[in-house]
């Protein structure tokens, strides 16, 4: 670890410290988030420093009448938490250098027009639509969501994580390209990610053109940008779902993610 990485380190570790969400309030909010529960205690005292740090550097703004609780801002401080998580590493990389390219969540109370039109790119897939959405991530902007859509609720069958379904595009954006691939850590094979997410994206497309109920969501099949956000939906909260269907992505997203729900549901 070079001398800079160590001093960087160091002030991180002071910022999270000072962070800190009170513990009364953590216990609580997280004891309303099945998806925390597959963390031991260890992991958890990890995530709450994590997303204590979130609230710091992060806004989270309330429009059109949502209002904001203490509680509401750490679940959706705790939910890019958990996103995250597995980032830190002994290497040159922090967690929170991930969440670089926005700066702010916007916070609908239920779903929200985009104002956009419908929109193909010249390869014919669905670039841009007109309607009502749970969520959006623009390029150059931060994330929005609606509450109704994203607070924390049983785990399904059919994975619905609209945070981390939009903080998984502002990870694919970090290299310039909104395409399913992310930049990658350096002990992962590009081949081996471009085969599988090509491979299960190809099928999906195929069980929908022959009238196939898909396993996953089959809004999935949109673009391979959608595709890679869907599936980090499903890594999260649908593990073995996703596994069972495409077992190959859901090995890259482990890599990726740094984390392996499975083995802790």
């Amino acid at each position: 670890m070079s001398l800079m990485t160590k001093i960087k380190r160091y002030a991180l570790l002071r910022h999270l410290r000072k962070s800190k969400i009170p513990l009364g309030l953590w216990h609580k909010t997280i004891a309303k988030m099945p998806l925390m529960q597959r963390y031991n205690s260890s992991e958890r005292m990890q995530i709450r420093l994590l997303a204590g740090e979130i609230l710091r550097c992060k806004a989270i703004v309330p429009v059109q009448g949502m209002r904001l609780t203490d509680e509401i801002r750490i679940m959706i401080a705790t939910q890019a938490a958990i996103l995250i998580f597995g980032f830190e590493s002994s290497d040159d990389t922090f967690s929170l250098d991930w969440l670089r390219n926005w700066n702010q969540i916007i916070v609908y109370p239920t779903a929200f027009r985009n104002g956009r039109e419908n929109l193909l790119s010249t390869d014919g897939f669905l670039v841009s639509w007109a309607g009502v959405e749970s969520g959006e991530t623009q390029y150059q902007g931060g994330i929005i969501i609606d509450w109704q859509d994203s607070q924390p609720h049983p785990l399904h069958a059919h994975a619905n994580q609209v945070l981390m379904h939009e903080m998984a595009h502002k990870l694919d954006m970090l290299d310039g390209y909104t395409n399913g691939h992310p930049p990658l850590h350096a002990n992962m094979n590009e081949k081996a990610w471009f085969e599988a997410f090509e491979e299960a994206f190809e099928d999906l497309n195929q069980q929908i053109d022959r009238g196939k109920v898909t396993i996953i969501n089959p809004y999935a099949a949109s673009n391979p940008a959608e595709f890679f956000a869907v599936a980090t939906e499903y890594f999260f909260e649908a593990p073995k779902r996703l596994h069972r269907a495409y077992p190959k992505v859901y090995q890259q997203l482990l890599l990726f993610y740094r984390q392996n729900p499975i083995s802790n549901s």
